[in-house]
């Protein structure tokens, strides 16, 4: 089978790779539907990589598909059953998975990222990691499970109240869902966003306002959130006395100089988000009630072949968000 698979270190290949079949007892192998790509794909595929990544791993880990293959110990699953896929699997038996934060799990590992993901006609998983997903969803919208679990688990975090301010930072998908489900939620959101074509997408998603980055004069935020992974300081910037800072988007790169004594002196409260538990099934639901449609996130739709091409409309901005099909 072909597969989009990380040659070396930066550099994405598309290379014959043979079937996955059951290994162990607790795993289904899946027939891929769709999976899409995101800006931790794109920082593993920089020079050098801003996230880290194993070389020689099939890439991959917003994933949807259909079981065709279950272990003997699987009772959950049957042969033809759709799920999404959870990527990050947890050891359950470190301090952190103890304390019962298995999303800080200090043995955990990753489809797509450093074990064999998505991009490709067929992966092996464990059925713990397996949510099933409505056959009505398109596979496009269906694929899409992963990255709004984190969003669900960001927008807890950032604990708002309905009439309060809200301030996203970059309009890509990620950043639009979290206008979707603050506005929802009862903020009006105001997103700091360049691209016109991104700025449009906000608004339709629920931002009651777009800026340009240096267009926030007088604007404050009960709560700002960054979705880019490197605007710690214009975050605190921005945050209103009293409001929090959700820091959701990663760069290993990444670097801020902060006046330390304006989070003190204004009782900001600085939150990490990382990636989240137990919110797949939420998400799940969101995609299924279809109150919120979030399908125009998706602007590419193509073949594992024409990956390469895609990543690079990604990185000149000219695609939002690319879904492989198989």
């Amino acid at each position: 089978m072909k597969a989009a698979v990380l040659a070396e270190v930066g550099t994405l290949g598309v290379e014959e790779r043979p079937e996955p079949s059951v290994t162990e007892a607790d795993e289904v192998v899946l027939d891929v539907e769709a999976c899409g790509i995101c800006g931790t794909d794109l920082n593993i595929l920089s020079r050098p990589p801003a996230h880290p990544a194993s070389v020689g791993v099939v890439l991959g880990h917003e994933f949807v598909g259909r079981v065709v293959e279950v272990g003997h110990r699987v009772h959950s699953l049957s042969i033809g059953d759709r799920v999404a896929v959870a990527p990050n699997l947890w050891c359950g038996e470190c301090a952190s998975c103890r304390r019962g934060l298995r999303n800080q799990c200090e043995n955990g590992t990753t489809y797509g990222i450093f074990i064999d993901g998505g991009l490709a006609p067929r992966v092996a998983v464990k059925s713990r990691a397996c949510f099933p997903v409505s056959t009505d969803l398109p596979a496009h919208v269906a694929a899409l499970t992963e990255p709004l679990s984190t969003v669900v688990h960001g927008t807890r975090q950032a604990n708002v109240f309905p009439g309060e301010l809200a301030v996203v930072i970059g309009a890509g998908p990620i950043g639009a869902m979290f206008c979707a489900l603050l506005a929802a939620a009862g903020a009006t959101v105001t997103v700091i966003e360049p691209t016109p074509e991104r700025a449009r997408l906000a608004l339709g998603f629920g931002a009651a306002d777009v800026r340009a980055p240096g267009e926030t004069e007088g604007l404050t935020g009960d709560v700002v959130v960054d979705a880019v992974g490197s605007q710690l300081g214009q975050a605190l910037a921005l945050a209103a006395r009293g409001g929090r800072v959700l820091l959701f988007g990663m760069d290993e790169r990444a670097r801020a100089e902060v006046a330390q004594s304006r989070i003190t002196r204004n009782e900001v409260t600085l939150v990490g988000s990382y990636v989240g538990q137990d919110v797949f099934p939420d998400a799940i639901r969101l995609l299924e009630q279809g109150r919120i449609d979030f399908s125009p996130l998706v602007t590419h739709r193509i073949s594992v072949e024409e990956l390469p091409n895609a990543v690079e409309e990604l990185r000149a901005g000219r695609a939002l968000k690319v879904e492989v099909e198989f």
